[in-house]
C-alpha cells in the first residue's frame, strides 16, 4: 500500500474549513490554483474520512481520528495499513531521507526486542523514524522517557527499559536498532503506543486508563512532537 505524503494545499483547506464555511472561489484564490482544482482536493479529503459538504461553499461536518501528515507539525508519512513502520522508515533512509515520520493505521508485521511479535491492530499509535545519532545506547535509553514525558499531561506513564506501563501493565514499547557501518549509523526508532486499540490480557491503553474514547491524532501530535525536540536537542550537542 502506498504512503499518504503531506500536502500544503490540504493543510490550507482544512485550517480555513475549521474557521468556519468557505467559497470555493476564496480557496481557489487563497492556494493559486482553478475552483476545479480546490474540488478534486475536496474530493480527496472526502475519500479519507472527512465530510465536506458543498452548498454554496464549503462546510467540514466530520473529520477522521487519523493521524495524516497535514495533522501533524513535522515531516511524516502515513500508511493506513503496512508490514512495519520500521521496514519502511528503513526504506527512506537508504535513500539518504532521515528524520521523517512513518505512521501506520495497522501493521501486519510489526515487532518487540527479541523479534517477538507486536500485535498493531487498529486504533493504536504505530511510528518509527531513522537518525543519524551518534550515540544509540543513549537514545534507546532516553526514547521510553521521552514517550512517557510527552503523556504526561494525559496520565502518568512510567517508561521501564523499553517499556512504557501505566499501574504495572504495559501500555507501550520502544524499540531502537542500530543499522549500517559504525561511522555511519541508521538508528531507527518504533514505538508502539496502545490508544484505543483492543490489548490483551494483562496490558492497557490509554482509552481504558482514562474511561473514554481518546484522540489518536492528538496522541500522535504529542508524541512526534516531543520526539523531534529530543532529536534536535541531540543534533544541536553533536
Amino acid at each position: 500500500m502506498r504512503p499518504i505524503k503531506d500536502s500544503p494545499a490540504k493543510r490550507h483547506i482544512l485550517s480555513r474549513l475549521r474557521e468556519g464555511k468557505v467559497s470555493g472561489e476564496s480557496l481557489a484564490r487563497e492556494l493559486g490554483m482553478s475552483r476545479v482544482g480546490v474540488w478534486k482536493y475536496i474530493r480527496e479529503l472526502n475519500s479519507l474520512g472527512y465530510l465536506i459538504r458543498a452548498e454554496r461553499g464549503y462546510r467540514l461536518l466530520k473529520e477522521p481520528d487519523v493521524p495524516y501528515p497535514w495533522e501533524l507539525s513535522g515531516r511524516s508519512v502515513y500508511f493506513p495499513k503496512t508490514g512495519s513502520t520500521m521496514e519502511e522508515a528503513l526504506k527512506l533512509a537508504w535513500r539518504g531521507v532521515y528524520d521523517v515520520f512513518v505512521l501506520a493505521g495497522e501493521q501486519v508485521s510489526g515487532r518487540g526486542r527479541f523479534g517477538r511479535t507486536w500485535v498493531s491492530p487498529p486504533g493504536g499509535l504505530y511510528l518509527s523514524v531513522v537518525t543519524r545519532d551518534r550515540d544509540p545506547p543513549a537514545l534507546r535509553e532516553e526514547m521510553a522517557e521521552v514517550v512517557a514525558e510527552s503523556l504526561s499531561e494525559l496520565l502518568e506513564v512510567e517508561a521501564v527499559e523499553n517499556g512504557l506501563f501505566v499501574g504495572g501493565k504495559k501500555i507501550g514499547g520502544v524499540l531502537v536498532e542500530v543499522l549500517g557501518e559504525p561511522e555511519r549509523p541508521k538508528v531507527v526508532a518504533g514505538i508502539g503506543l496502545n490508544v484505543r486499540n483492543p490489548v490483551p490480557e494483562g496490558a492497557t491503553s490509554l482509552s481504558m486508563e482514562l474511561g473514554e474514547n481518546v484522540s489518536l491524532v492528538a496522541v500522535a501530535k504529542l508524541v512526534t512532537e516531543a520526539i523531534a525536540g529530543e532529536l534536535h536537542d541531540r543534533g544541536e550537542e553533536r
